[in-house]
């Protein structure tokens, strides 16, 4: 008889058994843990929504206005050849601490367009204010306008128009500080001055008064995103007076196409298509802020329906790129009525 007791070890089938389970454990587990991540993202997110639009509130309850969608000023000639514009983001800098760079930009004294022609205008009391201007403030990444959630491109360094600060003539070698939050514009595509039917549009200067609506059913900021949409800028727009670049889309959308629309079809570099309305990157819809500072996160399957009076079926793969006004708001879904300050008709029960 031995003097030492036998000790038995696993068998390969026993340890095949073991790695098995702890592999299928794993697999349960990943799912669980890419969630919550995923919902702390969003979280974020709505944070960053929620924050914007307490600082809309705060900047109205300043200057008895919401800041204006994008602004469209004349030259000194009186002439709107050269129409780039600041955002409604640029004018709400200071009410997200960002005073210096508000100040840096020169927003509340220059037109976008002259300080992209001569920097040098910047009258501020940071002296490398104006050498900086392309290389720095203007590319500058803000936390605050920017998705977790959102895993684009490299923002600032893709080749894209969007994100190209530009004049109506060439391009600047300067990319624009990227925003995942657009204003909402309403149920048209327009340029200029003209007036929408949402809370941002060339000079609008909407007032709480006017979202006869209700602030609890009037969306003011949504979401777009990077990788398949191009996003938008925080900065401000290309040239607003012609359709054919990207122009206000840089920094507000409209119910046209539907949430999360595929790309469509066309060159990369237009405004076309999907960076024209709303999109995330958050599985099966978007996040809005509404104007009593709510955020809301919309489906995709949200009721949608768009009256017009073009001959195109409503929400047919031309309607977006109509400007007509509509003619008839009643059987408007409630992703349009959301959108509208002012159509009397209540969104009802958002999701």
């Amino acid at each position: 008889m031995s003097r030492y007791p036998r000790t038995r070890g696993f068998t390969l089938v026993e340890l095949l058994v073991v790695i098995a389970i702890i592999g299928t454990l794993v697999a349960l587990l990943l799912p669980a843990v890419q969630g919550a991540r995923e919902s702390a993202r969003r979280a974020s997110c709505q944070n960053n929504l929620h924050n914007i639009a307490l600082a809309i509130q705060q900047r109205h309850d300043s200057h008895t206005t919401f800041p204006p969608g994008w602004v469209v000023s004349a030259d000194s000639n009186g002439n709107y050849t050269n129409v780039e514009g600041w955002s409604w983001c640029a004018y709400l800098l200071p009410y997200l601490d960002q005073r210096n760079l508000h100040k840096d930009l020169g927003v509340s004294t220059l037109r976008l367009y002259d300080v992209l022609n001569n920097p040098s205008q910047l009258n501020t009391a940071n002296p490398n204010a104006a050498q900086n201007f392309y290389g720095n403030l203007v590319s500058t990444p803000l936390k605050i306008f920017m998705c977790a959630s959102d895993t684009g491109p490299n923002r600032g360094t893709v080749n894209d128009r969007r994100w190209l600060l530009r004049l109506q003539s060439a391009p600047v070698p300067s990319r624009n500080g990227v925003s995942n939050y657009l204003g909402v514009a309403g149920h048209q595509r327009v340029n200029l001055d003209y007036a929408n039917s949402g809370c941002f549009y060339g000079n609008s200067a909407t007032r709480m008064a006017d979202i006869i609506d209700g602030t609890s059913n009037t969306a003011i900021i949504g979401e777009r995103d990077t990788l398949f949409c191009n996003s938008g800028t925080w900065v401000g727009c290309q040239n607003s007076g012609n359709f054919n670049t990207l122009d206000v889309s840089m920094v507000t959308g409209y119910d046209q196409p539907r949430l999360n629309t595929p790309p469509d079809v066309i060159p990369p570099d237009t405004a076309l298509g999907c960076g024209e309305g709303f999109s995330s990157l958050h599985v099966g819809g978007a996040q809005f802020a509404f104007a009593d500072g709510a955020v809301h996160f919309i489906p995709n399957g949200v009721d949608y329906f768009y009256v017009n009076n073009t001959n195109n079926p409503a929400g047919g793969p031309l309607d977006h790129k109509s400007p007509q006004k509509p003619n008839n708001t009643k059987f408007n879904g409630v992703y349009q009525k959301m959108m509208s300050r002012n159509d009397k008709l209540p969104a009802g029960d958002l999701p």
